[in-house]
Formats: C-alpha cells, structure tokens, sequence
C-alpha cells in the first residue's frame, strides 16, 4: 500500500513538473490590427499544433487602447468597432476552458477574412450567445476591458501586438516573436522539442 502510494505521488510530481515547464506566452493585442492578425494568422496557427504541449498561452485583446472615466467608454486606435471587438474577445475567451479552443477563436475571428464585429467566429467557438451578449453589454465586460487595460499597462507597450513570456517583458524577444515565434520561445526554454 505505502508503495503504491509513494509511486502516485511521483506520477503526480512528474505530471506537475511537465505543467509547470510550460512557457507562458501572454500576447497583447488589438481586434483590428492588421500586424495582431499578421501575426496570428502567420506565427501563431502555422506553429501552434507542434508548441501546444510547451506554452500557456494568454489572450489579452487592449492594445493601444485607453478607457475614459473608470470604463464608461473607451478610446481604441482602430475606432469604435475595435473597441466593441476588444470587448468581444475578452468576454469569449472568459468563457472558452481551454487553450485549444481559445486559439481556434482567436484565430478564426483574427483574420482579414472575418466578421468585424466578431460574432460569426463567436457563434463557431460555441460559447453561450446570450452570455456572451450579455457580458459585453453589461458591466462584466467592462469589468474585463479594464482588467486587459491593468495588464497591458504593465508592460511597456509600444508596438502590437506585443509579448510577455513568464511574466516577463523583454524588447529583444518581444521583437524576435513578433517575426520567428518559435525561435522566441526556444530562446526562453531550450529544452522544447525542435529548439537546436
């Protein structure tokens, strides 16, 4: 009995060494900027599948922008519609529980190709419609853009979309992931698979 113990205990040591080599990625981005969906469409989808296992990825769509009185409104640099797709994002990627799902939405809806307004790649991601609505036009969508604004903020942000990897903010990495993700991410852990 105390054996079978002792080896669960180190399967489960093994499995929380295996989630905590993760590399976070929080990237920083804007509904309607077209270097965010050059990025997404050109770095992040073509490299996802082979990185899935080695990132944590966090999704925070602010950008440029900046709220006006506490979140009464908020200015965003592409207008109005970004701002209302910022709020999109955030109040659906709250309600995906995983990774993989958040990505497919993000990439889905950061495309040239998508509805600007954001609902087409919201209704494909599966998320409650009327939860979501009602996010966005409610307080905890506010609540959420505000959030995206404390986090961007902390962070020197004068490029999007920009990148933080472990919580941290380097301008060299922040460059190079903006042209070769993966070699960025094998600069922060050498150790992924693929990484020379």
């Amino acid at each position: 009995m105390f054996l079978r113990f002792v080896s669960i205990l180190a399967l489960a040591l093994v499995a929380a060494t295996v989630v905590d080599a993760r590399v976070k990625v929080t990237v920083f981005y804007e509904h309607l900027c077209p270097d965010s969906i050059r990025w997404i469409s050109n770095q992040l989808a073509p490299n996802y599948n082979a990185l899935r296992n080695h990132i944590d990825l966090e999704f925070i769509p602010f950008g440029k922008a900046r709220s006006i009185n506490g979140g009464q409104s908020f200015e965003c640099q592409h207008g109005p519609l970004e701002c209302e797709g910022n709020r999109i994002q955030s109040c659906v990627l709250n309600q995906l529980p995983d990774q993989d799902r958040q990505v497919s939405y993000v990439t889905c809806q950061m495309s040239f190709d998508a509805d600007p307004r954001g609902w087409e790649c919201t209704f494909r991601s599966g998320v409650d419609l009327v939860a979501t609505q009602n996010c966005v036009e409610g307080v905890q969508g506010v609540q959420l853009q505000l959030e995206a604004e404390r986090r961007t903020q902390q962070i020197p942000l004068t490029f999007v979309p920009s990148f933080a990897f472990n919580d941290q903010f380097d301008q060299e990495l922040n460059q190079l992931a903006f042209q070769d993700f993966p070699a960025a991410l094998c600069r922060v852990d050498s150790s992924i698979a693929g990484c020379q």
